[in-house]
């Protein structure tokens, strides 16, 4: 009897063993993944031969990827194809959901410096009663100085494509805003 217990109890420990093994095979990831290339600085992403090889083809921002997850890559790399290439590329550039035009850090160095105009914040489009942030750099990620409530004085000093650099008139602090959400007196 003693036998019989035992060998029951060995057999149901293993069962216990194998459940999470097929419950992970179950939940194996999908072979391929949609990303899309995010370069914050906007400019095209390199895709190479080999992971830090040679440069092979380059992807523009916002380009809709496939990335290879059952090829093995080493950490920070994805395989991945797009417009019917292949190649190596660095993960941290890639995301999961298409980046707007405001999630690129606009070159400072190509700022304009102006004469010095007023404009008065507006509030995000299709939301009035959110407000526009003051940022620390010409980036909507960056860190906000501040939130700006709709109609609130500001001083363009700079202009760039997307931004501008601003002299917020009620602080005196200097960021950036969007070009969107500012409308000049």
């Amino acid at each position: 009897m003693k036998k019989v217990i035992s060998i029951i109890l060995a057999i149901m420990t293993l069962v216990g063993l194998m459940i999470p093994v097929f419950a992970s095979a179950a939940a194996a990831p999908a072979v391929n993944t949609t990303m899309y290339v995010h370069c914050t600085d906007g400019k095209s992403l390199n895709v190479r031969n080999n992971p830090n090889g040679a440069v092979v083809y380059r992807i523009a921002n916002n380009t809709k990827v496939t990335v290879k997850t059952d090829v093995v890559c080493p950490a920070g790399w994805s395989y991945i194809t797009a417009n019917g290439k292949s190649g190596y590329a660095m993960t941290k550039f890639l995301s999961t959901r298409k980046p707007t035009k405001y999630d690129y850090t606009e070159n400072v160095n190509n700022f304009i410096s102006v004469t010095p105009y007023t404009v008065r914040s507006l509030a995000l489009k299709g939301h009035p009663e959110k407000s526009v942030g003051l940022r620390v750099s010409p980036n909507k990620c960056s860190q906000a100085i501040r939130r700006l409530a709709a109609g609130e004085e500001l001083e363009v000093v700079a202009v760039g494509r997307l931004w501008s650099k601003v002299v917020d008139k009620a602080t005196g602090r200097t960021g950036y805003v969007a070009n969107d959400y500012m409308v000049k007196q």
